[in-house]
């Protein structure tokens, strides 16, 4: 990791690091502390709970008015489910088109229901949509430091779903620091309750305080906002809380994230450097050496690059491909082999089990997919069946290539799949 560099080198390299504006416009970022941080409670769900039960307000001091709740109703839409969707389609489509009004907005922190629990945000809702008024209660359960305790998801829903109707609506949020990359790829929420939509702190960002910075605010609003946004860029390494270990980073900025991206492009042979020589110091704690050399393995070049074998009732079909093609190999060989028909399509267009949809249409694409280039959206159709085209997931690695194979050699016997 560090034969490259001779002592001259890394002085000269360090000059040059601490010369980088981009390292000085994340310095003066990162070694300011928010005021949040300045009062200890950067990680506290209760600070975080109120901070957004004020930010959806639509008659708080911001003066942003419907903005931060209708954009709120955007990102439930955006990360619910085709189920929930489609159970209340007419509900989902006004948020689309912001067709509706909002006839009374009700919002509190720390909503105690007896003998059931303290909600961390409670929201009613009531809208006139379409002439029609539709009561919507939000049930918010904020996890920023730990995992869900007491089964409480389950509790709320037992609570509230027996009240809920065509014209009584409850609809459940579980809001967690996770990555976005992590989130999509989430077959079902990680609370106990499935009932439940699991969005993160990096949605509110994008899809809400950044667009709000945009709007005509007043200086203090922006400060304010700007002031959470730092809050939740700050990593945060030694803390833990009821014994779970914190996500390191909550949510971070557009500028933030373009300036780290930057800084590490230009940097990156200095930091794995620096990484290195703390992974292999006495000195250092062992946690610490630990976790630095599970993400340096993960990094360096000697980083497992395997590629995969597969068979059908003993004959090879296709060798030496990596991992993110397993999907499409496998597609290619039950094509080739006439095992597709149209059960088979339902099932893989239909089911979960691999972290997200096998088979999916053009069309059918999300603006997430597209990003994070789950599909090879720009190529031509890897699959035409019964006139329809259809495109297959990609970005299968250690963490769900089993959920893969596991599918197709249960639904296929004669199906192998071998590693080089």
């Amino acid at each position: 990791m560090t034969d490259n560099f001779t002592i001259d080198q890394i002085r000269d390299e360090i000059i040059k690091f601490k010369n980088d504006p981009d390292f000085q416009k994340l310095e003066n970022f990162y070694y300011s502390k928010s005021f949040s941080e300045i009062l200890g409670v950067s990680r506290r769900e209760i600070s975080h709970s109120g901070f957004l039960a004020w930010l959806l307000g639509n008659l708080e001091s911001h003066n942003l008015g419907e903005f931060p709740i209708k954009k709120f109703l955007d990102i439930i839409l955006k990360f619910s489910n085709d189920k929930l969707k489609t159970k209340h389609s007419d509900l989902f489509n006004s948020f689309v088109t912001e067709d509706y009004l909002i006839e009374r907005l009700f919002i509190k922190s720390e909503y105690a229901i007896k003998n059931v629990g303290r909600l961390d945000i409670y929201i009613e809702l009531t809208l006139l949509i379409a002439g029609k008024t539709k009561n919507i209660k939000l049930v918010i359960e904020n996890k920023v430091e730990s995992r869900e305790n007491n089964d409480q998801t389950n509790s709320y829903f037992n609570f509230f779903n027996p009240t809920e109707n065509d014209d009584n609506i409850v609809i459940y949020v579980y809001l967690t620091p996770i990555s976005t990359l992590e989130l999509i790829e989430l077959t079902e929420p990680e609370c106990n309750c499935k009932a439940f939509i699991q969005i993160n702190y990096q949605s509110i960002v994008d899809y809400l305080i950044e667009p709000a910075l945009n709007q005509n605010i007043s200086t203090r609003t922006q400060n304010i906002l700007t002031e959470y946004l730092k809050s939740l860029s700050q990593p945060s390494i030694d803390e833990e809380a009821d014994g779970h270990k914190q996500e390191l980073i909550m949510a971070l900025g557009n500028e933030e994230r373009k300036l780290l991206s930057s800084f590490w492009e230009k940097n990156q042979k200095l930091i794995l450097a620096s990484l290195y020589a703390i992974s292999s110091d006495p000195e250092q704690e062992k946690d610490t050496r630990d976790s630095i050399r599970e993400a340096l393995d993960s990094l360096s070049s000697d980083k497992d690059r395997s590629t995969y074998n597969i068979k059908y009732d003993g004959s090879a079909f296709k060798r030496n491909f990596k991992k993110s093609d397993i999907g499409l190999q496998t597609i290619n060989l039950l094509n080739a082999k006439g095992l597709i028909d149209q059960n088979i399509i339902n099932y893989l267009k239909e089911d979960k089990s691999c972290s997200f949809l096998l088979l999916k249409k053009k069309e059918d694409f999300t603006e997430t997919e597209i990003k994070y280039r789950k599909y090879k959206t720009n190529d031509a159709p890897e699959l035409i069946f019964n006139g329809e085209e259809f495109y297959v997931a990609r970005n299968w690695g250690i963490g769900n290539i089993h959920k893969l194979i596991n599918k197709f050699t249960d639904k296929f016997p004669g199906l192998e799949y071998e590693t080089n």
